[in-house]
């Protein structure tokens, strides 16, 4: 159960032209580029408040569509309802993104790279046992990685987790922006899931 948790816790112009028209194409694709980085961090900021808020209906609807093709929507739907009301999930405190690459246009779609920083808490299930608390701590650093922070408050009895992360929006269409985990993207990299330009992008770095 666990596991389950933390896996489900855990997308210039340029050309040769005279008489002064590169500087208006390049203005004009500019603030193309720019209105399409707002519409990405506005759905961002959408996609996070639900994430914090466990408003699944609307986090839902975030979700890159073929990720369905792998695990029903009424499934997803059922795991999240489990994940959200057990006592044993972390509760997603903040979501703080601090890095977002350059928006990428392929046939059909775009794309941008998030980097963000997740704060998680976790009630503690062993208060009245320091040693066992202590090991949990270091299984969670385990789990969590390199890229993550795990304090335990020995007062309140409470992990607090502080983990690097990213996720991948994907527009295509008139969908509007949707959303992938960058780990869970990676494993279907050889597979007919995401782009084949996300795919490669990834491979790449």
């Amino acid at each position: 159960m666990r596991k389950t948790i933390l896996l489900l816790t855990t997308l210039l112009f340029g050309t040769a032209c005279t008489n002064g028209t590169p500087n208006i194409e390049n203005s004009r694709v500019v603030a193309e580029k720019n209105s399409e980085m707002m519409g990405l961090k506005s759905a961002l900021t959408n996609y996070t408040d639900a994430t914090i808020n466990n408003d699944i209906d609307t986090l839902i609807t975030f979700v890159y569509p073929k990720v369905f093709t792998l695990l029903s929507k009424e499934k997803m739907i059922a795991m999240l309802k489990q994940m959200y009301a057990s006592d044993k999930a972390p509760k997603i405190t903040a979501i703080e993104h601090t890095n977002f690459s350059p928006i990428e246009s392929y046939k059909g779609g775009s794309f941008s790279i998030v980097t963000s920083f997740m704060s998680m808490e976790l009630s503690s299930p062993a208060v009245d046992n320091p040693k066992l608390e202590d090991m949990m701590c270091e299984m969670l650093e385990r789990q969590m990685g390199k890229d993550a922070e795990v304090r335990l408050d020995k007062d309140k009895h409470v992990f607090f987790v502080k983990k690097k992360s990213k996720v991948i929006g994907i527009k295509e269409g008139k969908e509007g922006w949707k959303f992938i985990g960058y780990a869970q993207a990676k494993k279907y990299t050889a597979r007919d899931i995401i782009p084949k330009a996300v795919s490669k992008k990834i491979n790449s770095l």
